[in-house]
């Protein structure tokens, strides 16, 4: 399975909140936070192709750009599923994964996973949980990360293989 991320600037190490004016962009390789979720796809013969990362405020002031940037370079580079997050409990990216995801998703055949956590993120999953399946997740520091990851991960595999999901998304999303 051949997976994009997407992460803000912070989750790619590059750079704190004031950071958050850092433009869209991408590399083929697995930065920051994906390189644990790399390690665990890994275990199971698939990869991160590509990490796209961009600042919040960035993304806030330039949406519909940055929104179709995405879904053309998922289509050029045809991943088998996008995943957006792990957002933690921040909420800025809470927002961009999930707008960003079904705004791939809407527009393109490629199925996309949201990681996100309750914590500053209720009225988010509130908006978007009928629209995208968004894993629930434990907040920065929480604990069952690594529960989370894999369950996201076996999400990603499930969509991608198109298997029903139903019992999956009711048990382990929002």
């Amino acid at each position: 399975m051949k997976v994009i991320i997407l992460l803000d600037q912070i989750q790619a190490g590059l750079g704190g909140k004031e950071k958050a004016s850092t433009e869209l962009g991408g590399k083929k390789l697995a930065m920051g936070a994906a390189d644990t979720i790399d390690k665990t796809l890994k275990k199971k013969d698939s990869s991160i192709m590509a990490t796209f990362f961009c600042g919040t405020e960035f993304y806030e002031a330039n949406k519909d750009i940055v929104q179709g940037k995405i879904t053309r370079m998922c289509q050029k580079m045809q991943p088998d599923v996008l995943l957006v997050g792990p957002t933690y409990d921040y909420s800025d990216f809470a927002r961009m994964a999930c707008e960003v995801g079904y705004a791939v998703e809407s527009n393109s055949e490629i199925p996309v996973v949201a990681m996100v956590a309750q914590e500053k993120n209720a009225d988010i999953i509130s908006e978007y949980k009928d629209k995208l399946n968004i894993v629930k997740m434990p907040k920065k520091g929480g604990t069952g990360l690594s529960d989370s990851i894999d369950r996201g991960i076996e999400l990603c595999a499930k969509k991608v293989k198109k298997e029903d999901t139903t019992e999956f998304v009711t048990k382990y999303c929002f």
